[in-house]
């Protein structure tokens, strides 16, 4: 399926799944626009996939997510090149060992996986309205038996790294059904898909041992599959509102079904956002 004339934005595209994803996307003809925080490391991505593809459409726009006053740049920014968007693919993670609070004053796992991505979507929606077949895609991490506590959600008492990321996870896979029911008469389609890359992340870490970087390099490639397959599949396109991990729909749980939870998180993630 050629994505040609499609305005697709990538998180988080500077190595890993989201290069990854970027350039296979250049290869489909679609204008791809990079989210990097770091200027050398975007262009660096450009120069990469231009390498693959010398005729793909690609720009790098510069954000810190963990920046309020970034991200709001980045937006307005973004308004002003594009009259619309065809794909938001919100990719970009990050994982911390230890509790850090940004200069906005939140956790750095909630803020960069949940409310950075809270913003953009909700930010670029007559964008989408605009678009052709407009769809946006959460890289998610359901767990089943997780539950979010409304009174810590910055993991105040007890944090866990892997833990506290699982729950900022959570939070973006509440928000994404949120906001499907919100725009499901406007035709814009929200997803929610783990890919199976919760290694990638790993790849620029990794020692530079050969068969190491060989075998998490799998991992991003299989991941690749099925976050492109989810871009181009007509199929999902009429699956809004629905959890996938890698090319199989996941069933939604009770708890994830709670309109109580999903409209109180959605609340308060608007407090916070308007204080600041």
């Amino acid at each position: 399926m050629r994505l040609s004339g499609k305005n697709c934005l990538i998180t988080g595209a500077s190595s890993g799944l989201g290069l990854c994803v970027s350039t296979v996307l250049g290869d489909l003809g679609a204008n791809t626009i990079l989210l990097c925080r770091n200027q050398e490391k975007g262009e660096n991505a450009v120069l990469e996939i231009k390498k693959e593809n010398p005729n793909a459409e690609v720009e790098l726009m510069i954000c810190d997510l963990s920046s309020m006053k970034s991200s709001k740049s980045f937006i307005e920014e973004f308004k002003g090149k594009y009259s619309k968007l065809d794909i938001l693919y919100n990719n970009a993670t990050v994982m911390k060992q230890k509790r850090t609070v940004t200069e906005d004053g939140f956790e750095m796992m909630f803020q960069v996986n949940y409310l950075a991505p809270f913003i953009r979507m909700n930010s670029f929606l007559e964008l989408l309205k605009n678009g052709s077949s407009p769809h946006i895609i959460n890289n998610g991490r359901p767990v089943n038996m997780l539950r979010l506590n409304m009174d810590d959600l910055q993991f105040r008492k007890n944090y866990s790294m892997y833990r506290s990321f699982l729950k900022t996870k959570l939070c973006l896979l509440f928000a994404s059904l949120e906001l499907s029911r919100k725009q499901a008469s406007n035709g814009i389609t929200v997803t929610t898909i783990d890919p199976g890359s919760f290694l990638s992340d790993l790849v620029k870490e990794a020692p530079s041992i050969g068969w190491v970087k060989n075998l998490l390099s799998f991992f991003v490639y299989r991941a690749t599959y099925h976050i492109i397959h989810h871009i181009t599949s007509d199929d999902i396109k009429n699956k809004n509102g629905r959890v996938f991990k890698k090319k199989s729909e996941k069933p939604l749980t009770e708890y994830w079904k709670d309109r109580n939870v999903s409209g109180q998180l959605w609340s308060v993630t608007e407090s916070l956002i308007n204080n600041i």
